[in-house]
């Protein structure tokens, strides 16, 4: 089947074709060498004002995206048509249903957790930080000042946010490496069971802390969320965990990708550094217009009621992003937005906008500023190192994958290690190949779901005008012909790119991201279908 009738087939009648976007750039698996603020995001803004993206969405499910600011501004305060309930996977990986606090929580109860809230993050609490934030740069900074070369995310970026982070919820600096693997599980890895694996240790550790504290509350985030009160009462087991939890993921990768771009930035113009270095005063301005043109984050909303949004017709249970990325540089919003304008004072919304503003936005803004300053101070001038591809992962958010810098008369790093993109196909080992026919696969699928355990998904399949009924339902899990159960995956691919991902000549995630393999269902479907493949 060619893939403009496998997009046909899925395509929900109220979406018009000429929206439909099956090239989104990004989509989580895919990076670049490219740098993609200066390359993909003018590029898009060259489209419609709003964009049916074919496996946008976690799990590579379909979500429409605006580009403009005042849509994204507007969906952000239209509670009435939209959620923002249930946009991280998280829960669902491993079987619970708590939700992140307060970023999941729609009014009115999100005002009562973002009163609570608050007060971790008040101008006073953030200038008794103020002392350990900036120790906490000087010291990592120590590490590499002298050196005349770092590779910047590993030697900086990821590891001062978690730093501040362990101290702020009063855990141990050793903890450091365990904390930046599960990061990597949860943000990076295209392997949903490592999303699950990440989520279960992560989730599992925080349980282990929120318990100690109410045991022995100490001057830490975590103790003040245990013996905090909402409405009169004490946050439960499943709110703490949301609250917890979203502190990890926030406070990590959006402060690590923030400062990577800004540093970045000033590494490849070196008349802002500069500028920066000649007058450390305009610091927090110019690291508010980086913020706006390197908004790399992008979350969601579900569509709860119908509503008309740029005369199109967008239905109940719908998902619209809010990319950020596209709304700071909107051209309708700003004058010259592609260029970065120390002196533009943006009121940007990189961190939200609205009752959903990120509440840990200031703690974030200090980190950034003390880590530009502090860099600035102990560095030379630095640029980024000749020869080496700057790699950027463009999926969930926009973070740079390295940043090679060099300092000090260096042009070239001494000891670097390459990186390079993602290839579109990744050869896995493999047993006996199959030669393409539907009999082989039939065969094949049959012998498969015959060792497995029941996954409790059925699964149907179209390839090339074949369809095939996999029961998970079943003990074993079998091929049917018929079943009354709603199918609750439904997968569309080639028949050779099928043959391909069973060969081992394709990775089935990496064939999601390509828009090779088209799956639709809930995320605990598609880990079925991992597991099945």
């Amino acid at each position: 089947m060619p893939d403009n009738q496998i997009l046909t087939a899925d395509l929900p009648a109220h979406v018009p074709g000429e929206l439909v976007c099956e090239d989104y750039p990004f989509i989580m698996g895919a990076n670049t060498a490219e740098n993609p603020f200066r390359t993909m995001v003018p590029a898009l803004h060259d489209g419609p004002d709003l964009i049916y993206s074919t496996n946008f969405y976690p799990g590579f499910q379909p979500a429409w995206i605006p580009r403009r600011l005042e849509t994204v501004q507007a969906l952000y305060m239209d509670t009435e048509h939209f959620s923002s309930a249930a946009f991280s996977p998280y829960p669902q990986l491993i079987g619970e249903d708590w939700s992140l606090v307060p970023v999941e929580i729609d009014p009115p109860a999100h005002a009562t957790y973002r009163a609570l809230l608050n007060p971790l993050f008040t101008p006073a609490r953030l200038r008794g930080l103020e002392d350990r934030v900036r120790e906490a740069a000087r010291d990592t900074i120590a590490k590499f000042k002298d050196d005349g070369e770092c590779e910047f995310m590993h030697a900086f970026a990821l590891r001062f946010p978690i730093i501040v982070f362990l101290d702020l919820m009063g855990l141990p600096r050793d903890r450091m490496e365990q904390f930046l693997e599960w990061e990597f599980m949860l943000l990076h890895s295209l392997d949903i069971e490592d999303l699950a694996k990440g989520a279960r240790l992560s989730v599992d550790y925080l349980r282990e802390v929120i318990e100690e504290r109410r045991k022995n509350p100490v001057d830490d985030l975590v103790s003040l969320a245990v013996t905090a009160t909402a409405d009169g009462r004490k946050l439960n087991d499943n709110e703490l965990i949301g609250l917890c939890f979203n502190l990890f993921i926030g406070g990590l990768d959006t402060v690590s990708t923030n400062i990577a771009w800004q540093i970045r930035h000033l590494a490849e113009h070196p008349e802002d550094q500069r500028r920066l270095r000649a007058d450390p005063s305009l610091i927090p301005a110019a690291i508010e217009e980086m913020y706006r043109r390197y908004a790399a984050v992008t979350t969601f909303r579900t569509c709860i009621k119908q509503t008309v949004l740029h005369g199109v017709t967008i239905m109940p249970g719908d998902k619209i992003a809010m990319p950020t990325t596209l709304a700071n540089t909107d051209p309708a919003a700003w004058e010259r937005p592609f260029e970065v304008d120390f002196n533009r004072a943006p009121r940007h919304i990189t961190f939200a906008y609205g009752v959903h503003r990120c509440v840990g936005a200031p703690l974030a803004r200090r980190e950034s500023v003390i880590a530009i300053e502090e860099l600035l101070a102990a560095i030379p001038e630095f640029s980024t190192a000749e020869g080496e591809a700057l790699i950027t992962e463009l999926g969930p958010i926009l973070q740079p994958k390295n940043l090679p810098l060099v300092w000090g008369g260096q042009r070239s790093r001494r000891a670097a290690a390459a990186v390079e993109p993602q290839p579109a196909n990744l050869p896995q080992s493999g047993g006996q190949r199959l030669e393409g026919t539907i009999a082989e696969v039939t065969g094949f699928l049959a012998a498969r779901l015959g060792s497995m355990e029941p996954f409790g998904k059925v699964i149907a399949m179209h390839l090339d005008g074949h369809e095939l009924l996999l029961d998970g339902t079943a003990n074993p899990p079998k091929l049917v012909t018929a079943t009354d159960q709603k199918p609750d995956v439904t997968v569309r691919a080639a028949l050779k790119d099928f043959v391909a991902i069973l060969n081992k000549e394709m990775n089935p995630q990496l064939a999601m991201v390509k828009g090779k393999l088209k799956v639709r269902g809930d995320i605990t479907s598609v880990m079925a279908l991992t597991k099945l493949l």
